[in-house]
C-alpha cells in the first residue's frame, strides 16, 4: 500500500511538472459533481484496477457497471467516468466526455492496440498518464481530458474519487 501511495505521488508530481506551462485547455467539460467510493479493499479488488493497463467505466445514470453499490450522494461527472491505470498500475480518473466533441453521450473508450484513450467520433487520442492529447483534432487545440482526483481514504484499503 505504502509502495502504491509512492508511485501515486510520483505520477502526480511528474504530471504537475510535465504540464503545467503547457498552455492546454482542462477546462472544457462543463463542472459536474464527482463522487464515488470504494469502501473498503474488497470492494476496490472488484470495483476498482489493480493491474496495468486495466480500466473501467462508471456511468451513474445507466447503473454502470453492473452491482456496483451507488450512494445518494454518488455522481459520475459530465460524460460519466473512466478509471484507468498506466504500465505501472497507477490509477487515473477523467471524464469520458470527449473534450472535442462536448457531448455526454460520446464517451471516450480505451484502446486496446495503442494503450491509450480514445474517442469514437473524432478520433482523438489521449495518453492515460496525464489525460494530454497525443493525435487528432484534440492535439490540434490543445484539448485535455477532464481529470478527477483518486486517493486511498479510511483504514479499510477505500479509495474515494472526487471533483
Amino acid at each position: 500500500m505504502i509502495k502504491k501511495l509512492g508511485y501515486i505521488l510520483s505520477s502526480l508530481l511528474i504530471l504537475l511538472a510535465t504540464t503545467s506551462c503547457d498552455g492546454g485547455d482542462r477546462d472544457r467539460i462543463p463542472a459536474a459533481a464527482v463522487f464515488i467510493e470504494f469502501k473498503s479493499q474488497v470492494v476496490w479488488d472488484q470495483y476498482g484496477v489493480n493491474g496495468s493497463f486495466m480500466h473501467r467505466r462508471f456511468i451513474l445514470s445507466q447503473k454502470i457497471p453492473t452491482g456496483f453499490a451507488y450512494t445518494i450522494s454518488s455522481a459520475t461527472g459530465y460524460g460519466g467516468l473512466m478509471l484507468v491505470t498506466n504500465e505501472h498500475a497507477i490509477p487515473f480518473v477523467y471524464d469520458l466526455c470527449c473534450p472535442v466533441e462536448i457531448n455526454s453521450s460520446i464517451r471516450i473508450e480505451f484502446d486496446e492496440e495503442n494503450l491509450c484513450l480514445r474517442c469514437p467520433r473524432c478520433g482523438s487520442t489521449y495518453d492515460i498518464s496525464t489525460g494530454g492529447p497525443m493525435t487528432g483534432a484534440a492535439k490540434e487545440g490543445r484539448y485535455f481530458l477532464q481529470s478527477y482526483t483518486i486517493a486511498p481514504y479510511g483504514t479499510a484499503g477505500g479509495w474515494r474519487i472526487t471533483r
